[in-house]
Formats: C-alpha cells, sequence, structure tokens
C-alpha cells in the first residue's frame, strides 16, 4: 500500500533543497553584480584621474609658454609707452626744452609734491596706472621748474614706474606718483608697495632686478 506521508517528505526535501539552490545561486550573482560594480567605479576613477593628470599637465606647459611670452612683449611695450609720454608735453614738445630746470632742495620737493594733485588720481587698469602716473608726475616737476627723473622698475614679473629728484640737500629723492611717498630703492630687494600706497601686481614680493633712471 502506498504512503502519501514519505511523498510529503520527498516533496518537502525537494523544496528544500531548490530554496539552497535558489539562495546560493542569488548570493552569487549579487556578489558577480557589487563586483562588478566596484570594478567600473575603480576604471572611471582612473581614467577621470588620467584625464585630470594630462590636462593638467599640457594646461601648465601651454601657461608657462604663453605667459612668458606675453610677459615679455608686456614689459616692452610698457616700457616704450612709458618712456614716449614722460618726454612729452600737451604741446607735443619735450617740456625740459621749454622750461630751464634746476635740481630742487629737499622742502621744495615737498611743497612741490603738497600742490601737485597726480596722486589724487584714480588708478585704472588698462588706461591709468603707474607709467601715467610717472610720466604726468615727471612733467609737472619739469612745468614747475624741478629737474625729474623717469625711473623705470623692472623684476622678473613685474615692471613699474616712479619718479626721482636729484635734491641739493638730501642726496637722490625716489618718489611713488600714486602717493607721493619717499621710496628706498634696493635692486634685490622687492618694492614696498603697501608700505607706500601703490598698486602692486600678483607678483609682488619678486625682489627689483633693474632700476634705470631717464632725466
Amino acid at each position: 500500500m502506498f504512503d502519501f506521508r514519505e511523498v510529503s517528505w520527498f516533496v518537502a526535501l525537494i523544496r528544500i533543497v531548490l530554496a539552497v539552490v535558489i539562495l546560493v545561486g542569488g548570493l552569487a550573482a549579487l556578489d558577480v553584480i557589487i563586483y562588478l560594480n566596484a570594478a567600473n567605479g575603480s576604471f572611471d576613477d582612473r581614467v577621470a584621474a588620467a584625464f585630470r593628470d594630462a590636462y593638467d599637465y599640457g594646461y601648465a606647459q601651454t601657461f608657462d609658454a604663453t605667459y612668458q611670452e606675453a610677459r615679455d612683449e608686456g614689459f616692452d611695450k610698457g616700457y616704450s609707452k612709458g618712456y614716449e609720454i614722460s618726454k612729452k608735453s600737451a604741446a607735443g614738445e619735450p617740456v625740459s626744452r621749454l622750461v630751464e630746470t634746476h635740481n630742487p632742495t629737499y622742502s621744495e620737493l615737498m611743497a612741490f609734491l603738497a600742490e601737485d594733485k597726480t596722486d589724487g588720481k584714480p588708478y585704472i587698469e588698462g588706461e591709468y596706472v603707474c607709467f601715467e602716473y610717472a610720466a604726468e608726475l615727471n612733467n609737472n616737476a619739469d612745468v614747475r621748474g624741478l629737474q625729474a627723473a623717469y625711473v623705470r622698475l623692472r623684476s622678473d614679473d613685474w615692471g613699474h614706474a616712479v619718479v626721482a629728484f636729484e635734491t641739493v640737500d638730501k642726496g637722490l629723492i625716489f618718489i611713488e606718483p600714486q602717493s607721493d611717498s619717499v621710496v628706498n630703492l634696493v635692486v634685490g630687494q622687492p618694492y614696498p608697495w603697501q608700505q607706500v600706497g601703490a598698486t602692486s601686481p600678483l607678483t609682488a614680493t619678486d625682489p627689483i632686478l633693474e632700476i634705470e633712471l631717464i632725466w
């Protein structure tokens, strides 16, 4: 006689085995999915990192080359412009040819600077910068009969212009035309931008390499 209880136990056993197989297979599939995601993430990260490295390297190389070229050209043009405007008056003639100049005393220089309005003008990037300040103060001094020099300063990464006066009692005096402050210039030392109230470049700490006086 057939025992149905044996069938139910057999079916139950089969179901348990199938459940275990399905569970193991599911876990294995989950591990594969997690692995693939991790692998893809690592690959994407490596690609992104490689792209960033290549971009940064290429940008740095291009920037260095173009910056050097632009800086040198800017120095040359800026100095040429500063020299030209420092030698011209409103009449289109060198001021020193129209007025006889002399070396002032220190007090005479200070009195002239107190009356002169050049330092009160606003600094306008690309329009009225250090070269224009120096040229205007230079020309105004010539008009007053004071001998002045247009002074070109140069560093590795910046250019600047001030004005000099050879005083009869205190010797050579350099003036920052943006503030009328007396400034001490030393080759190999940075220009004291903040101390004398002058607009500074990004590379303000670079030392002065050249001081050229144009009388």
